[in-house]
Order: C-alpha cells, then structure tokens, then sequence
C-alpha cells in the first residue's frame, strides 16, 4: 500500500496476505442487519394490525344497536357498514392513546437490540499498558528512511516490560478484505491479520486512514460510524503502538515483540530489550512485510 512521509508504514500480520484461503463463515454485520430488521419488521406489522383492530372495534359499537350495547338480546334490525380500508391502516386521533404504547415500545425495543449490537461487535479494542503514556511514549518521525512516523520513548524501560494490546475493531477477515480495502487498500497496511486468517484488527477510520484514536465503528453496519463518533467517542482508543516500524534494513534488531491470543483477539506487545529514553520501538513483522519504500 501508498506510504507517504505524514503516514506509519504499513503494518501487517505475521503471515502472508498471499495465497490464503479465506474460509467461508457468517459475516457479523449481515447477523447485525437480520435482527435489526427483524426489529423493525415487527414495527412495522404492529401498526396496520393495531390500527385495524381498534377501527373494526369502532365501527362494530357505532353500527349495533343501542339496547345491544346495554347488554339486551340482540336483533338483526339495522346492516353492518363496512370501514373504509383507509380507517384501518391510517390511525385516527381518538386511536392514538391505543396505537403509541405498543409502538414505542416496539421501538424502543429495536433501537435497543441495534445499539447493544453494534456496542458488541464494532467496538474499538486495544490498550497501552505502562503507566502515564502521554508522557512515555511519543510518535514523531522515524528515523528510518521512507517510513513515516514511528514511536519512540521517553525514559528507560526494562526488558519484559508489557506495553500494550493492538488497538482497532475485529472484523471477519473475508468481511474486511472484500469490503473496506477494496474501496480503501490503505487500509491493508495497518490491520493485523491473525495467524488463523480468520479475522483482522482494523485500526483505521473510515476512509482506511490511521489516526491517533481508534473511534471504532463499521462501514458495513448503517450508521455504525456516525454513532461511534459522536456518541460512544468517550470510547476510542490510542493507536500509538500502531504506529511500531521495522528496524531499518542492515539497522540492528528489534526490542519489541508481538504475542497472539486467538481466543480473546489481542495481540500483546512486549519489550524484548531494555530500551532507554529517545530509542525507537522496532517490531520484526516477518518476511512478506513491505519495505519496499525503506531507505538504506
């Protein structure tokens, strides 16, 4: 993918993208988008149904008899009228004291399942684990040549030092190749691939560009991005190991390693040498990661 001087390099997993056969598994936003219209479906088949049966119970008591309704033996003595099929689909005003109830909360019941899913599946995930990384960690330019920024930083830290976990959203990885990097192949270069191929962390906006927080939200679930970005923002999260590059070529050997949990899907990162203030953090991402643009 492109790398340009305001970028990190592109970050990608410890296996190849090539060559993999990518395993045929539901798509997490298609079970997202079934219950929500499912949701929605019983909304909308609330209404007529409602409606229908409050104006048949209005015109049955305004077409039978008066001493029918006192509870007197009924009599055959003036016809039913048949409703308009408007009445029974278009609430009318003395209806809506009956309708509101059941729909708001059919509604609400809706909106509910959407949010709790959404909060689930596209949440942002990922954490710096020393202590005050405002100040300890810093992303400037690396000094590798061609690479863009890198982190660095700013006092000592003693080997087996744990810094963090991989921050991004979890996608299915067909989900994430065939959709956002096909329109965004920026992307590609940040997202960690498991080892598995089964899913991808995707620490990218939007438009498959890394940020300095990871917002989460997904492109394939409709509104999904809106609503993290404004309100669930409280719930972003750093991107600054992200932003790690490979050590430059004939450069000396990295201090940081990556360790994969297929269960929970985190990557943690782990210092594989004590490092001092001002030295850059260096990650071995294995033989097929793109160095094309490094210097020498």
């Amino acid at each position: 993918s492109p790398q340009t001087t305001t970028h990190a390099p592109p970050i990608q997993s410890l296996n190849s993208i090539k060559g993999v056969i990518v395993p045929t598994m539901p798509s997490t936003s298609a079970t997202i988008l079934l219950l929500i219209a499912t949701s929605m479906f019983d909304v909308a088949f609330s209404l007529p149904q409602l409606a229908f049966t409050s104006s048949l119970h209005n015109c049955i008591s305004n077409n039978v008899p008066a001493h029918h309704r006192k509870g007197r033996r009924p009599t055959l003595t003036t016809s039913f009228a048949i409703p308009d099929v408007a009445s029974l689909i278009t609430p009318s005003v003395t209806n809506t004291a009956l309708i509101s109830p059941q729909i708001l909360a059919a509604s609400a019941s809706a909106t509910l399942t959407y949010l709790s899913l959404i909060s689930y599946f596209d949440r942002p995930r990922g954490t710096i684990a020393i202590p005050d990384p405002q100040t300890t960690l810093l992303v400037q330019q690396s000094r590798v040549p061609g690479s863009g920024l890198g982190l660095f930083v700013t006092q000592s830290l003693p080997r087996g030092t744990t810094l963090g976990t991989y921050a991004g959203v979890i996608r299915p990885l067909e989900t994430f190749y065939n959709g956002k990097c096909r329109a965004y192949p920026q992307a590609v270069g940040y997202s960690w691939r498991f080892t598995d191929s089964k899913y991808v962390i995707d620490p990218t906006d939007s438009q498959g560009n890394i940020q300095n927080v990871c917002l989460g939200g997904s492109s394939e679930v409709p509104f999904s991005n809106v609503i993290f970005a404004s309100l669930l923002r409280f719930w972003s999260v750093n991107t600054a190991l992200c932003r790690i590059n490979e050590p430059p070529i004939g450069g000396g050997g990295c201090n940081v390693s990556a360790r994969e949990n297929l269960e929970t899907r985190e990557v943690v990162f782990e210092l594989i040498q004590d490092v001092v203030s001002g030295q850059e953090l260096f990650l071995d991402y294995g033989l097929d990661y793109d160095r094309s643009t490094y210097g020498p």
